[in-house]
């Protein structure tokens, strides 16, 4: 349900296994410049997190993860939509 790393996200939006990308608000931009191209809109991109927040929350050094989960995917979304508002 989770990839992580960049060339193993990169690799999974390829091959379209990828529900939602999330890529480190402190990520370069070249990085994320490579990977909204990569997604050409076709997936949510969430970038409200820096990468010491998603190293902490999976607890490796990352700063891109992929959920390849469908239903996680739309939970994370209905969640970010009510810390948003």
């Amino acid at each position: 349900m989770l990839v992580t790393g960049q060339e193993l996200v990169a690799k999974a939006i390829k091959k379209q296994n990828i529900a939602i990308a999330i890529i480190a608000s402190d990520a370069s931009e070249n990085t994320k410049k490579d990977f909204k191209d990569l997604i050409r809109g076709r997936i949510t991109i969430v970038n409200q997190f820096s990468s010491t927040e998603i190293s902490q929350a999976i607890g490796e050094p990352r700063k891109i993860l992929g959920i390849t989960d469908l239903g996680i995917a739309r939970k994370i979304k209905e969640l970010l939509k009510e810390v948003t508002l």
